[in-house]
Order: C-alpha cells, then structure tokens, then sequence
C-alpha cells in the first residue's frame, strides 16, 4: 500500500512539495490565530502531512519546525491582538465568545496561571482565547513567550507525530501484512480524518455562524452601505426579497438556484472536456490502467458488494421500501420530491449515456451493456441515497445530528462511486459527472419539497397506527433482500482486453495511428518527449535489466528526483536514474505494441536533473535530448554492434514544463535496432567481430 502512496494515489506531491512546508505554516497559523481558526482545519491538515512525511514524501523536521512556527506566531499574534484590543472588544455585542466563554477562559487562567498558556494549547475551544486573554490581562510577555513556545512545539508534535507514526507503521505493516489489509488501514484512515472534519464543523460551526452574523450586521451598519441602500431603494428591495428567510422565494430559492447553476456549470464543463479530448480523458485512462495492478481478490469482493447498492434491482427495491415507509408516516411531499429527484436523474442518466456514447475502460472486469458516461451507480449515490439523507436530516433535531447524517451519507455516496472506478467499470470523469448530475436532481427535488411545503400540499398528518413496527420490519426486508441479492446475483466477467500488434514499416510510423511522441503527467498534460526508440529481439533478455548491469538503478520515489509520467496512458515498465558528475541522469522505458522487422519497439524518455533550488524542488535540465545521449551511450557499451539513426518527427521548439520553465525540444528521435543474437555482426575495420552482450 505505501507503494501505491508512492506512485499513484498522491503523485502530484512529488511535483508540489515545495508547498507543503507553507501549507503546514499558515494550517497552523490559520487554526491558531482568533476567528479564522472556526474556519480553517489546521489539525487535519497537519495530521495528513505527517502522514507524507512518513511516506519520505517530506522532511518530518521541516514539517515540525514548520508547524511549530505558524502556531507560535499565531499565538503571539491573538496575544498582541489582545494586548492592544482587550477585554473590551471581546464583550461587544455580536462578537462570538459568550460570557460564559470569557469567564471559562479568565478562571483556566486564574486556576493554572501562566501554565494555562501552555495547557489551554491542547484543549479545543480554547487555545484561540487564552493567549488573546494573556494579553487582555496584562501577562509579562517573556512568561507568555517561553510556556506558549512549549504548547506550540507540543501542539505540532501532537497531529504532525501521529500522521507520521500512522504511515510509518503502515510502511512496516506492509511488510507483514497483505494488500488488502493495508488498502483497508488506509480507507480507515481517511475515514477518520472525515470524522475530524465533522468534529471541526460540528464544534466550530455556531461560532462560525455568529461571526459571519457579526459581519453581516457591521457590514449593513457601515455608512457607505446605508447611503448606497437609500440611493436604489428599487435594487434594494430586490435583494431584500431574494435574501428574505422567512419566505420559500426569499433566501432558500436563492441559494438553492445558486447551487444549481454552479453545479450545472460545473457539468457543462466536464462535458466541454470529454468533447474536446481535454486532458481530463487522458488522466481517466491513466487512472483506469493504473487500478487494475492493485486489484485483490478480497478487495474486489468488497467493491462489488458496495457497488451492488447502485445495482437497479436494489435501487427499485430501496424506493419501494422508502415509499412503504412514507406512506406509513404520511409524508407526500417528501415522497412526490424523492420520486421527482430519483426519476429525473435516471430519465436524464440515460439521455447521457445515449448522447455521448463514451464506451467502457477495456479494464473493466464485469461486462456493462450500457455506455460509460455518465455513471448511473454516482448518479443514483446522490439522487437517492443523497436525498434521503437530506430527509432524514429535516427529521431529526440538533445540528450535531444533521452533521452525522450528512458525513454518512457522503462516506456511502464516495464508496459507490470509487467501487466503479475500482472495478473498471467507469472512467473517473464518468463517476464525477454522475455525482453533478446526481446533485443538480437533488437540488431540483430540494426546491419542490420546499415549494410544497410553503405552499400549503399535504399538510402534516400523524403517522399510521403501528408505523414504526412496520418500519423495522421493511427495514429489515430491505437488509435481506440486499444480502441475498449480493449472495446471489453474478455479474458477468468482462473479455480481456485485446492486444494488436502492429507492424511498421519505418520510423516516422512509430508516431502515427494514435501513439504520441510526448509523455504526459498523471494530470494528463503534456510532458517532455520520447527521445529513443530501441528495436529489440523480443526473445533476448529485458532491456531494463540491460540498463541495471550497467549501472543504472531504480528510481527512489522518496529522494524526489523522479516524477510519474505515462505514455499512452501506461505506466513505464521500469523508471531508472544513474548519477555522473552532480548530475541525476533519469531514464523511463515502456515496451510498445509495435514491431518492427520482427523485433519488439520500447521507447524511452530522459531527463536529468541539474541541481536542487533550495536544497529541495530537484532543477530540471533545459536539454532532456542530452539525457538521451547519456542513456544512448550505455546502449553502446552494452551493444556496441546496434545501429542507429536520428530521425526528426517534428520541427524544433521551446517547449514549457508543467510549471513553466523551459526545454528545448529538437524534434527528433534516436532510432536505435539492437541486433538479434542470430543476426551476424558487421565486421570492424580491423576486421574483428566486436562483443555484444548475450553473443556467446
């Protein structure tokens, strides 16, 4: 598992690292410092960068040094702001921290004197106030300084130390443990930094909603917006209708019409992407091939079971018993909304499906009989399961609650759509255009039942007589007919996915018919070019291992001197790097479906890395064709008898890396034919037959 961290799962991090140390920075600074820290999760965020840090993706002493110092500065700033401020601004009317939170502070400090400094750091709600409180109250800064340096380093130790603890037991676990094991400690993990996140919401969310109440008063008492209001009464009283929450066409239509279109917008352009092969089509199928290597048989009978509850017979079966259990408690609207929700999305699914004609991933391992975008198992995620969270959440009381059942519902949604991606059966941009489409119905059913409530429909009757026995009792049918149908129900495996050779006839063909010349990152742009291409008996020994007799090693993702790059949406069969000089030379090689007079093509992309800015971001060569030539001169020596020819594809340009900085691409292509162990050697001027590896 922590190879696929390394290579899949978080590639990106290798090309954005230089971030992370600011990332960890102002996470700790932002959830530090008074007010912002309601709204930012600096905890979580430090927790997973640990979790990179014991994968080697990062320094774990950068990264604390880096924590310790945006909750340091943090708390320094609350200090001075209370300092200057004091206890007086805390007590206006609007601002967020009762009186009963001010005097819970005041006695922490008066219980622990200057230690509280120090102990308030670990007690959620208020690490932000005591240190604005310490200022308020006249704390002697040095004291302040010394025992809030010791929280701060504790604070950091604290997330930053069990994210890497975390990943450095599964580092270990993995040697022990199967796949599937570790792909489930995995899983749990990130269901526990969901379940941090609806902490963070759930504890921080009043407070959030009593600034931002704050603001909005400051913001309609300020003099240049009350002249602004008196000068178009007409456009004011316009907004004031639109903003009004004690009517259905006030402030609830609008947001709800606001997320619409957001959303539909958001779907118009993934559309926009699949119509104009954007590189999100590229990133899908590298995504899909990816998948495949890490499949388990014990994770993929966990998939199909998740993905059993898009499966139309229980999708039928769940709405059948949804709607037996509202006609119990006599809820119409919401029954006529969540018939609305699910039956439009299904009619609009198929639409899709028809209009684009987007086949299956060839990686697919169960045989679909409909097309691929968009998913109808995302679709119905949210149209359905989605929906009925969100009635189950108008059911029950208290925020805390709503909270729960909205992250439940979320966690169920994500599982059906990644079972799909995990099982080949949709691209991601397939799953990701389903949730948009999925939602836009859920919307649309969202205003209908709040339409029908406002206007009056089906007014609120008691329950039936015996409505929650039954209720159990479908539940229970419903738990049943969903084990039986995964016990019993079997999808029909997929073909394999065929492989054509082609044969070509000379080198330009290489780059025809679909193959590129350029390698593309795991995001689906463009990267540098293929600089050779080896012809090589298919029955001589590998050619990677050729390389690693020369002395050429295996790429460590964790020094990150290498980064993920595809070519025709493969992974590279081996990623090497051989250091001369001060210089990392890099070196990818994907064998090919070609052939070319019997022998089997491979093509490789070189790079070199020059240096490092900062000790840290490794600094690319503006040259990668002289990578080439390094690689080129250990085929040599490995085959002194090959032949080869520079070929140019394309006219030479200045072409621009993923972050902008340039290389020079010359638009030509080494061409290199190994000879086969049968073939006879051209004899050298002094007439001898040179050595080639493999001879005899």
């Amino acid at each position: 598992m922590t190879e696929i961290l390394d290579s899949y799962i978080l590639p990106f991090v290798e090309q954005f690292r230089n971030y992370a140390v600011w990332i960890a920075f102002f996470a700790a600074f932002g959830e530090t410092l008074i007010g912002l820290g309601l709204f930012v999760p600096g905890s979580t965020l430090l927790l997973f960068l640990g979790v990179l840090a014991g994968q080697g993706y990062l320094d774990i002493g950068t990264l604390l040094l880096s924590g310790l110092a945006g909750a340091y500065l943090g708390d320094i700033a609350n200090y001075h702001l209370g300092r200057r401020y004091g206890i007086v601004l805390l007590r206006k009317s609007g601002f967020p921290f009762s009186e009963e939170r001010l005097e819970a502070a005041q006695a922490f400090m008066n219980r622990h004197g200057a230690k509280s400094v120090f102990l308030a750091r670990f007690v959620p709600g208020l690490k932000e106030i005591v240190p604005f409180m310490a200022g308020s109250l006249g704390m002697r800064k040095s004291r302040f300084l010394v025992w809030d340096f010791l929280g701060a380093v504790g604070w950091s130790f604290e997330f930053i130390g069990i994210g890497y603890i975390f990943s450095a037991s599964l580092a270990l676990a993995q040697v022990w443990l199967s796949r599937t094991v570790t792909v489930a400690a995995v899983l749990v993990f990130l269901l526990v930094l969901l379940y941090l996140l609806k902490r963070f919401v759930v504890r921080n969310a009043p407070a959030a909603r009593s600034i931002l109440h704050s603001l909005w008063s400051a913001f309609l008492a300020n003099e240049r917006v009350r002249t602004f209001v008196a000068s178009h009464p007409k456009l004011t009283a316009f907004l004031q209708r639109r903003l009004d929450r004690g009517t259905f066409f006030g402030l609830p239509l609008t947001l709800l019409l606001v997320a619409f279109f957001y959303i539909l917008a958001l779907f118009g352009g993934i559309v926009e992407d699949l119509l104009t092969q954007d590189p999100i089509v590229y990133a899908d199928r590298i995504i899909a091939n990816l998948v495949v290597s890490w499949r388990t048989p014990d994770l993929t009978a966990f998939f199909t079971w998740i993905t059993y509850l898009g499966k139309w017979e229980v999708v039928v079966f769940f709405l059948a018993s949804a709607t037996l259990i509202g006609l119990l408690y006599r809820k119409w609207n919401e029954l006529i909304a969540l018939w609305f929700s699910f039956g439009g999305s299904i009619l609009f699914v198929y639409l899709g499906k028809l209009a684009f004609h987007r086949p299956r991933p060839v990686t697919a391992l169960y045989l679909e009989s409909t097309y691929s975008f968009p998913s109808a198992h995302a679709l119905v995620a949210v149209s359905f399961y989605g929906f009925v969270g969100y009635l189950l959440m108008r059911e029950v009381e208290g925020f805390r609650a709503r909270v729960n059942i909205f992250f439940a519902t979320a966690v169920l949604a994500l599982l059906i759509g990644f079972s799909r991606i995990y099982l080949g059966e949709h691209y991601l941009s397939d799953v990701y255009g389903g949730y948009l489409l999925g939602t836009l119905w859920a919307i649309a059913g969202i205003v209908l039942l709040k339409w029908l409530t406002f206007k009056g429909w089906f007014a609120p009757r008691p329950p039936v007589r015996g409505a929650r026995i039954v209720t159990l009792c479908v539940l229970l049918l419903a738990a049943a007919f969903y084990t039986v149908f995964g016990k019993t129900y079997r999808y029909r495996p997929a073909p394999p996915p065929q492989t054509t050779l082609s044969v070509i006839q000379s080198v330009p063909q290489l780059f025809s018919g679909g193959f590129e010349r350029y390698t593309r990152n795991i995001l689906g742009f463009r990267s540098i070019p293929v600089t050779l291409a080896i012809a090589m008996d298919p029955e001589d020994e590998d050619l990677c291992s050729s390389f690693k007799d020369e002395g050429w090693r295996e790429s460590d993702k964790r020094k990150m001197i290498d980064f993920p790059l595809f070519w025709h949406y493969e992974s590279p069969r081996c990623s090497l790097f051989k250091e001369r000089n001060g210089t990392i030379y890099l070196l990818k090689i994907w064998p090919t479906p070609l052939r070319y007079r019997g022998k089997a093509i491979y093509l490789a992309a070189a790079d070199a890395v020059t240096g490092f800015r900062w000790g840290l971001l490794p600094i690319l060569t503006e040259d990668p064709g002289m990578a080439g030539d390094f690689a080129l001169k250990s085929l040599k020596k490995m085959f002194p008898d090959l032949r080869t020819e520079t070929v140019a594809i394309d006219t030479p340009h200045i072409r621009k890396r993923l972050f902008e900085e340039p290389y020079f691409d010359s638009g030509k292509v080494v061409f290199v034919e190994i000879p086969a162990r049968t073939e006879t050697p051209v004899p050298t001027a002094s007439g001898l037959i040179p050595y080639r590896r493999g001879s005899g």
